[in-house]
Parts: C-alpha cells; sequence; structure tokens
C-alpha cells in the first residue's frame, strides 16, 4: 500500500530526536561527496574498464568505495567546523544548497587530483597528498560557500 510506507516515514521521522546542526552539515558535505564519488569509481572502473581496473573490476570498485568512504567521513570530520559559521545566518534552502553543492564540489576536486595523479611520472609524496587532499579544501570551503551563496540566493527574474 503506498501509504503505509508513507505513515511508516512519517512515524519515524516523528520518534527521532533532531539532528545537531554540525551533523546535519556533516551529513549534508559528505554524502553528495561520497555518492558523487562512488559513481566516478563507477564510470571509471566498470564503464570504460582500462588498464589494471579491467582485470577485476569489481575488487577495484570495492577498494574505491572503501576508499571514497574514508575521504567522505575525513570531510565530514574537518570541513564543518570551518563552514558552520558561515551557514548559520544562511535561509534553510540556501543552506542546505550550499552545503550539497560543497560536498559535490569537494568530490569534482578530488576527482581532478586522481586524473592529474595518473598523468605525474611517479606518485606525490605523502606531505604533497594530505595537503593537496585535505588542507586546501578545508580552507578554501568557506570562500567557496560565500561564493556558491551569491548563486543560489539570485533572484531568478532578475537574470531576465
Amino acid at each position: 500500500m503506498p501509504g503505509t510506507s508513507k505513515l511508516a516515514v512519517v512515524l519515524l521521522w516523528d520518534i527521532m530526536p533532531p539532528m545537531p546542526r554540525w551533523l546535519s552539515v556533516a551529513w549534508l558535505i559528505a554524502l553528495p561527496c561520497f555518492l558523487a564519488l562512488v559513481a566516478y569509481d563507477a564510470v571509471a572502473m566498470l564503464l570504460l574498464k582500462r588498464g589494471a581496473s579491467a582485470l577485476v573490476p569489481a575488487h577495484d570498485l570495492a577498494r574505491g568505495v572503501a576508499q571514497d568512504a574514508g575521504l567522505a567521513v575525513a570531510y565530514a570530520v574537518t570541513v564543518p567546523p570551518r563552514v558552520i559559521k558561515v551557514v548559520a545566518d544562511y535561509s534553510q534552502r540556501t543552506r542546505r544548497l550550499c552545503l550539497v553543492m560543497l560536498g559535490l564540489g569537494i568530490a569534482w576536486y578530488d576527482v581532478l587530483c586522481a586524473s592529474m595523479t595518473r598523468v605525474l611520472a611517479e606518485p606525490p609524496g605523502l606531505g604533497i597528498s594530505v595537503v593537496v587532499l585535505f588542507v586546501i579544501p578545508i580552507l578554501l570551503a568557506p570562500a567557496y560557500v560565500q561564493w556558491l551563496k551569491t548563486w543560489v540566493s539570485r533572484d531568478p527574474s532578475a537574470a531576465a
């Protein structure tokens, strides 16, 4: 019955305690980031089937999903403290859109970094990898969210 599932969701929502703001910010950043990274892995390993991933794509995909989960958790822990004060005065819709787009932007940045490392003759060291994968996104996240707000909160009728 279609109404039963809707009723179950409403009842589940009613009994769940409200989520703290820092946790909702972390989820809104990490979930889109994780899903975008997994989608990229699926396209690269299962559909393109090039290079080493052509041999055992399911194992490579599982390893990629585990790495993506680790990256998403790391971003969920490190990015929200930098952006929570920036989005505090945004409307709920603008805040959610900006945080989801931040998660997607971080995933896009990670994909670009991964594709650039494939071009290098040898992989970068741990220090450079940490700076590129974590320090730069963490430092740029507040400015990126502010920039996103200018696009999200624009009046569509003003553009015409």
